[in-house]
């Protein structure tokens, strides 16, 4: 047992010698498994807040009729003025069966197999009494985990939501693909996953770390985005001729869309966009003079905040 013990130090030893040395050339880059720790900051948070990074695994992409297979999350303590995040207070993953078989694409990606799922159901009162009780709900694709969610829990959908994906700005910090194992590699560690408590726990540990050219902590600039209030427009009856204009300055076309124009008519597709309260007023002004050529414009808009921001409820002016 004691040689045993001292073979297993002296490799540890011998890996931190290597480590080192690699480190110490520019010709090799050394990251580390993530092994997600109960703790990452000592002490107690002085103004603190209840975080949950949640992940869903699902049967398709289709948040209007896909379901959800698999729901893990990891609830956590921060401090709401530095962004430090303390102590994970609870973990949660659970399958849930979607009483049909998986498609062999789904299996591939997660991993997961129609024996994992059979009979199997989220525990909904776990579930949502963390989600009701978190001041933020963090996803790193909340567009789609918040509507996948929000469909199967509706009582859930009042709650904060931020995303990793698009409330951090990776662009600017040298980070190009937003796929969540390369920002994890950029940032220095890996992981399993399209797993949903890997990729939870994984997302959580990105927003531990320091951003690379900012050296802004990822906690801090996805709350301060968050907090932003924003708006998401609505280019109502835009003309076909301008759609170049359109996509070009961001907006995308929702063609699913469904509305009624000024005279009550039912409409499909719309081109649509999201800025900050700050640019909303010069957006407005852009979308009457270069669209809508100084005619009445009959764009809509709707004020965002972390309540609504992701949800369906974001894409409803009716």
């Amino acid at each position: 047992m004691h040689d045993s013990e001292d073979n297993e130090e002296t490799k540890y030893m011998n890996d931190i010698d290597a480590i080192k040395h690699l480190e110490q050339s520019d010709q090799y880059r050394v990251i580390e498994r993530l092994q997600a720790p109960d703790r990452y900051s000592a002490g107690e948070p002085t103004t603190p807040r209840i975080g949950i990074v949640i992940d869903t695994e699902t049967t398709g992409l289709d948040t209007s009729k896909d379901v959800i297979i698999e729901l893990g999350f990891v609830a956590f303590e921060y401090d709401a003025g530095s962004g430090l995040i303390y102590r994970v207070m609870h973990t949660y993953d659970g399958f849930e069966d979607p009483n049909e078989p998986l498609s062999d694409i789904v299996k591939q990606i997660t991993g997961i197999t129609d024996e994992m799922v059979a009979g199997q159901k989220l525990d909904d009162d776990e579930i949502i009494q963390w989600l009701n009780k978190s001041d933020l709900i963090i996803a790193h694709n909340a567009g789609f985990d918040r509507q996948m969610i929000e469909r199967r829990m509706p009582m859930v959908k009042e709650t904060n939501w931020a995303c990793t994906f698009n409330d951090i700005p990776w662009q600017d910090e040298d980070i190009s693909s937003l796929k969540l194992d390369y920002i994890a590699y950029k940032l220095g560690y890996f992981f399993d996953g399209h797993r949903a408590v890997n990729d939870a726990q994984a997302t959580l540990h990105l927003l531990t770390k320091a951003l690379p050219c900012s050296g802004k902590l990822a906690m801090a600039s996805l709350l301060a985005c968050a907090r932003e209030k924003s708006q998401r427009l609505f280019a109502i009856g835009a003309p076909f001729d301008k759609k170049d204009d359109l996509k070009a300055r961001g907006y995308r076309w929702l063609a699913d869309f469904s509305y009624k124009d000024q005279f009550g008519k039912p409409k499909k597709g719309v081109w649509s966009t999201s800025v900050s309260d700050a640019d909303s007023e010069a957006e407005h002004q852009w979308l009457t003079d270069d669209i809508y050529a100084g005619k009445k414009a009959p764009f809509r808009h709707i004020d965002l905040t972390a309540r609504n921001r992701y949800s369906l409820r974001e894409f409803c002016i009716d």
